[in-house]
């Protein structure tokens, strides 16, 4: 995984969690976006996701890390 691949990738689900703000509170965004994620995203993406998550998941919006986290707990 390139790491363009990568800020891609966090630019995108940190914008589909600014995008569903008003969903609700943290966690309801959150299961907007787990849903976004399980929905569209390729396994690849996913994958990407969650190694990075595991890593860290530091440039992540709250909501878009408690999706990851979320997805991350379903996977296992």
């Amino acid at each position: 995984m390139s790491q363009s691949e990568l800020d891609r990738l966090i630019q995108m689900i940190n914008q589909i969690a600014i995008n569903n703000i008003s969903a609700g509170d943290e966690n309801a965004v959150a299961e907007v976006i787990a849903s976004h994620v399980q929905k569209f995203w390729s396994r690849r993406m996913k994958a990407m996701l969650s190694d990075y998550v595991e890593k860290s998941g530091e440039e992540l919006h709250p909501a878009a890390k408690l999706a990851a986290e979320k997805l991350l707990s379903e996977a296992a």
